[in-house]
């Protein structure tokens, strides 16, 4: 087999050099190294926390079969998974959890495991308008659940004899051009709870669509992960969004926000299929206990 070594730097990255094959940037270049399988664009992004320190949001790539994939940038391996029809438990079950992949035609999506030998669940997405969806909302518990940015990533990866300048080529054309985005808080209130969570809404759509302002970010409701629900209506609640441009066909409108509680799990992935109805997917730690 041959070698392909690849270097990335990021200016306000922590000193020292991420090498883990679990970051969201070698997750995601390494089927395309491994095995081959192109993808046509990929964009990185990032969360600035309150302290300033930069963390992986994560990476995502648009395949050339034109489905929208998204490498979370979340510092633990998880490798058990709860997933809820409302309030019912749907699915508790051991899985190495990788990635999220939106179909091509945007109407749902699934979960995919480590080395691609598993998909799990078809949620649907929740149709906006001007071709507009929400994919899903991410809460986190606090920021330390995303890995912090490292001054230099470092990835060493297997390719068949012959093939690792092509495969390498493929890389450099998909990032050409590319701009990461960095999401942060709203300036102001940045934590106008007495304690609260994170929550990030993704939006898919058309390039250059006009930003989603509605009321839909996939937050929560009725979620079984929340220590006590959310409440019904928010008044003025501060948020922000950001714009990350993936492709020529494809921009993702990323909103966050703090929201009032508290999660019984480090993540809960929400993916609501119609307005106030949801999907809840919840990502356990290793060994599956739920973390108060």
């Amino acid at each position: 087999m041959d070698k392909i070594q690849l270097s990335w730097e990021m200016d306000g990255g922590v000193p020292g050099c991420d090498t883990d094959s679990n970051s969201p940037l070698a997750r995601a270049v390494s089927q395309l190294f491994k095995e081959g399988k192109p993808f046509s664009n990929l964009c990185m992004c990032f969360f600035k926390d309150t302290s300033a320190t930069l963390r992986w949001l994560g990476v995502f790539v648009q395949s050339a079969g034109d489905k929208v994939i998204y490498f979370p940038g979340f510092i633990k391996d998880f490798d058990q998974i709860q997933g809820f029809q409302g309030k019912n438990l749907q699915w508790n079950k051991s899985f190495a959890f990788d990635h999220i992949s939106l179909e091509k035609d945007r109407s749902k999506w699934h979960l995919t495991s480590s080395e691609y030998e598993e998909h799990l669940g078809s949620p649907r997405t929740l149709m906006l308008d001007k071709n507009r969806v929400l994919w899903l909302g991410i809460s986190v518990a606090d920021a330390d659940v995303l890995r912090i940015v490292k001054q230099e990533t470092k990835i060493v990866s297997d390719s068949p004899p012959g093939d690792s300048n092509r495969r390498l080529e493929t890389f450099r054309k998909a990032r050409e051009g590319a701009k990461f985005a960095i999401v942060s808080l709203n300036d102001e209130h940045l934590t106008p709870f007495e304690e609260g969570f994170l929550h990030f809404g993704i939006i898919v759509g058309p390039k250059g669509f006009e930003n989603y302002s509605g009321g839909e970010f996939g937050f929560p409701y009725g979620s079984p992960c929340l220590v006590k629900p959310l409440p019904e209506e928010f008044s003025k609640l501060p948020i922000r969004s950001h714009r990350l441009e993936l492709s020529n066909n494809t921009d993702i409108q990323i909103t966050v926000c703090y929201l009032p509680g508290r999660l019984k799990l480090p993540v809960a992935i929400t993916s609501p299929s119609q307005p106030s109805m949801t999907l809840n997917t919840h990502v356990l730690p290793n060994g599956g206990a739920p973390v108060a």
